[in-house]
């Protein structure tokens, strides 16, 4: 860690640096700019004292001198903001390693109180995703939402392994594309209207008429310009301009519906183009899913390029200029749609693949930092052995590496189930959760928060954070007892699961919830799952007797020590001892 922090401090510091003399230039800059300004305007004003060449070449020379600046004071600009920006970016990485807080969304629009991303801390302020997310496109979010929510396949979890260790290691190419994302970021929003857009049918190069006039109206108009200019007669001016818009009109509505999806696109385009162009400065290596995306990435650049400037075109398509110029007489309409037309019978078919590359470059920009910051984590192996899973010093991923208590686990054939018994705050709970995240981040092709993680590939059903429902008239207890039903049906339709459960039955008497508790257990031995059931039920523990082997007790211990209270959160086999309740409650003056 110590070596991460310093890689952060030391891109501060030069990025600090670099925006100090940036300021400077553009300060100069500036000056030679007025400066430009100012013998432009007396070459000017000397033309009004008489026009001679050497004037009018210096004049010239001059206009190109002040263009020159300007566009020079605009792209060291641009540099600012992309040193402030990359800036940001670094100090965000900073505050993240120490104080595990992250400027980037927290991905609370994706927790529907379904699945097992409710009890797993999953999305929501604090979450695995608020961790891991560093996007600043719609496609991104979603992308990094959906890899958390639904496991990889074995194959796509091993390219994904290799593609984040590989993307890892060009750690300074990822935040400078992180930062430049976030730089160009606008409002959320999807180019679902543009794909749709993209599907319909071509209705102007059916036409071949259209064809002819699209080149014979502005052309005409030029020769009509001229004649007016000579004759001084605009009259058959006004006879063009009446007939250029007949022609528009006759395709109003479809101009105005395919106009209407790009407006106000270009920011967002150009966002993702840019995204699409500096991946391909990625090195690959052995990186199979790294070289596929590159490829891809080439083509979509240079397309998305041209879609922007269409996009540009239809946006200045508003000024008033363009109405009353562009539109009737050179058919400014008609060009672009028409091009439009041009670029859709192209590039349709890959439009939507190309927004869900975005998409997934963004994720790999989120996990590519999360293993560059967590070297020591390992990379999870999966196994062939069915309804498998070994670790060795796994802990929870999202607590502070240096207050982590990392625990051994092995399940498998035939001990399917643990029954973990302990006090309240003695670690049961987050050990679950620790098993549960690390699970989702080795399926979703991170590493993990262990020296060693094997796994078969499961499905993940959870019941461990319940709420009642006032809406729907909806108990603690019936809310537990619907979301234990929806875990049975779903580990009985899947093929391989593990189960997460965490002290059921808590609005019942003692002695039914032993019943239903042990009841429950018997059902999950039975189905294709793996599964953890903490409770503070000890008579539970007695079941390891009737199922040896299959199931079996574990423990975690709170230790009172020189009349202290305190907890090691190491898990042990066997049934809980010791009880912290009446101790605590003594030592609050509640008894």
């Amino acid at each position: 860690m110590p070596a991460i922090v310093q890689h952060y401090q030391d891109r501060i510091n030069t990025t600090q640096t670099q925006l100090s003399q940036l300021k400077k230039r553009i300060s100069l800059v500036a000056l030679l700019r007025l400066a430009c300004f100012l013998v432009l305007a007396l070459t000017v004003y000397q033309l009004f004292h008489g026009v001679t060449t050497a004037k009018t070449i210096l004049a010239f020379l001059n206009l190109a001198g002040f263009l020159a600046s300007i566009s020079w004071f605009v792209n060291l600009q641009n540099q600012q903001a992309a040193l402030r920006s990359l800036l940001e970016v670094l100090k965000n990485e900073m505050v993240c390693i120490e104080a595990g807080t992250n400027l980037f969304d927290n991905g609370f629009v994706f927790e529907d109180g379904q699945g097992y991303w409710s009890d797993l801390d999953i999305f929501g302020k604090g979450s695995l995703y608020h961790y891991l997310n560093r996007t600043s496109t719609i496609y991104g979010s979603q992308t990094l939402a959906a890899q958390l929510k639904t496991p990889l396949e074995p194959n796509e979890i091993i390219q994904h392994q290799m593609a984040v260790s590989t993307y890892g290691q060009q750690i300074n190419l990822v935040e400078s594309m992180i930062a430049a994302s976030r730089q160009r970021k606008t409002e959320l929003v999807s180019l679902d209207g543009v794909a749709t857009w993209l599907k319909t049918k071509n209705q102007l190069q059916t036409k071949k008429w259209l064809q002819l006039m699209r080149y014979l109206i502005p052309v005409l108009n030029l020769f009509l310009l001229v004649h007016a200019l000579i004759s001084s007669n605009p009259s058959l001016l006004g006879l063009s301009f009446v007939i250029g818009w007949i022609i528009i009109g006759i395709h109003g509505k479809y101009l105005q519906s395919g106009f209407q999806a790009f407006e106000n696109k270009q920011a967002l385009l150009q966002q993702y183009g840019w995204l699409l162009k500096k991946f391909q400065e990625v090195e690959t290596q052995d990186a199979v899913l790294l070289f596929q995306y590159k490829e891809i990435a080439q083509k979509a650049s240079v397309s998305i390029a041209e879609l922007t400037n269409l996009s540009n075109r239809i946006d200045q398509r508003l000024n008033l200029f363009a109405i009353m110029i562009f539109n009737p007489y050179f058919l400014f309409d008609i060009q672009n749609m028409w091009a439009l037309e041009n670029w859709k019978t192209k590039h349709q078919a890959d439009f939507q693949s190309w927004l869900a590359l975005v998409g997934k470059i963004e994720l790999l920009n989120c996990f590519a930092v999360y293993r560059f910051q967590h070297p020591d984590d390992c990379t999870p192996t999966i196994s062939e052995t069915p309804l498998y899973l070994s670790a060795k010093k796994l802990s929870h991923p999202l607590i502070t590496a240096s207050k982590r208590v990392g625990n051994d686990l092995f399940m498998g054939s035939p001990e399917k189930l643990f029954l973990i018994t302990g006090s309240n705050m003695s670690g049961k709970t987050t050990f679950l959760r620790a098993i549960g995240m690390n699970l989702v981040m080795a399926q979703a092709g991170l590493p993990v928060a262990a020296s060693h993680f094997e796994f078969s590939p499961m499905q993940i059903f959870s019941s461990i954070r319940i709420s009642d429902n006032l809406a729907e008239n909806t108990s603690y207890f019936m809310a537990e007892l619907k979301k234990l039903q929806a875990l049975k049906i779903g580990v009985q339709s899947s093929i391989a699961s593990i189960v997460l459960i965490d002290e059921i039955l808590r609005g019942t008497n003692s002695e039914d919830k032993y019943h239903g508790s042990a009841e429950f257990v018997k059902e999950l031995m039975c189905m294709k799952c793996l599964s953890l059931f903490a409770t503070h039920d000890l008579k539970l523990g007695a079941m390891e007797q009737e199922y040896p082997g299959i199931l079996a007790n574990y423990c975690f211990e709170s230790l009172i020590e020189n009349n202290n209270l305190y907890f090691d959160y190491t898990i042990r086999k066997g049934i809980a001892q010791n009880k912290n309740a009446s101790f605590l409650m003594k030592q609050m003056g509640i008894i």
